[in-house]
């Protein structure tokens, strides 16, 4: 697919920017983190276009929550130039459907509406007939190979890890394949790294964990900057010496503070904030570009980084915890 000239989304841009005046700082989710009960929140939310929120009423977050992410779906895929330009992103929900199917296949039973995602790039429903029939001529090559690759490989050992192990790796392999077709540097770039974070958590667990560096090649996603070998060479080094290492791939920090917090308390939480944090920067940059496809994907992320943040302070709100607990696992927001 050829790259778009900057001209063709000046119409996608100027409509969906118009919504960041409505993102939340950190000093708005701070307030909102505050507020004593879910009917506060709601006051709350609709200053910055939430309107009513009836799911609340019953402490039903999640289901708030699907129809935020629904709205923000609808919001940019009726708005860009063409749906395909940015089909990577939602790859993730189409392969945890396909994850979803199999595996409701594999116990004998019919997949559950509640545990698919409608936010896919196939719709749910086609994707539920397209794996019961096998009829895949839809899916890219990439997805067809994996789902016969499952329910090869299931047949024969009968282990679910091998389900989510293979179409992890295809679903990010796919990402590489579409954004690299698109052409544009920053979506390459953004899913690269997306790719290196979530080597480098799986990484860190797997060491805690002691398993041989074999199960890590297992699962090791192919298409970031930070190579296999990387890892395994690494294994038995201590954090520091390897934070050192990742300076050239700008997560030395990361690193070095998550791997500290991992050593002393084994809490990880850390790295996870850290990484979620050095995705933001990277997609901040956005803000900086007027025209092109990379408002539209920084104001994308910022706009889920916000909903996973309302589900954080939402459930704490809703499970009594103190403002300041709930304060200190937000995310970094993206104004």
């Amino acid at each position: 697919m050829a790259k778009r000239n900057l001209e063709e989304y000046t119409f996608a841009d100027a409509y969906i920017g118009s919504f960041s005046r409505n993102l939340m700082n950190k000093a708005d989710l701070v307030r909102l983190a505050s507020c004593k009960d879910l009917t506060a929140a709601e006051n709350v939310l609709q200053e910055f276009g939430y309107g009513e929120a009836k799911e609340l009423y019953g402490g039903d977050i999640e289901w708030f929550i699907r129809r935020e992410q629904n709205k923000l779906f609808d919001l940019v895929y009726d708005t860009i130039p063409e749906r395909k330009e940015l089909a990577l992103c939602l790859f993730p929900f189409d392969y945890h459907n396909i994850k979803v199917c199999l595996k409701s296949e594999f116990l004998g039973m019919v997949p559950n509406e509640d545990n698919l995602m409608s936010t896919g790039d196939i719709d749910w429903k086609s994707m539920v007939a397209m794996v019961r029939d096998r009829n895949l001529v839809f899916m890219s090559p990439i997805m067809r190979e994996a789902v016969l690759e499952v329910a090869d490989v299931f047949s024969r050992g009968h282990d679910p890890q091998e389900i989510d192990i293979i179409l992890d790796k295809a679903c990010y392999k796919d990402m590489v394949r579409a954004a690299e077709e698109n052409g544009d540097e920053f979506l390459i770039d953004m899913v690269k790294l997306n790719i290196d974070i979530l080597n480098l958590k799986t990484f860190t667990r797997l060491k805690e964990m002691n398993k041989p560096w074999s199960f890590f090649q297992k699962v090791y996603l192919e298409g970031g900057n930070i190579s296999e070998q990387f890892f395994i060479s690494s294994y038995e080094e201590p954090y520091a010496q390897i934070a050192d290492k990742l300076a050239p791939y700008g997560l030395r920090e990361v690193m070095a503070e998550g791997g500290r917090a991992i050593k002393e308390s084994g809490d990880f939480a850390v790295l996870e904030r850290l990484c979620e944090n050095k995705m933001m920067d990277y997609c901040r940059q956005a803000k900086y570009c007027t025209f092109g496809i990379e408002p539209i994907v920084g104001y994308w992320y910022a706009k889920e980084a916000e909903i996973d943040n309302l589900r954080i302070i939402l459930g704490g709100i809703l499970m009594g915890s103190e403002p300041d607990e709930i304060i200190e696992r937000l995310r970094e927001p993206y104004v």
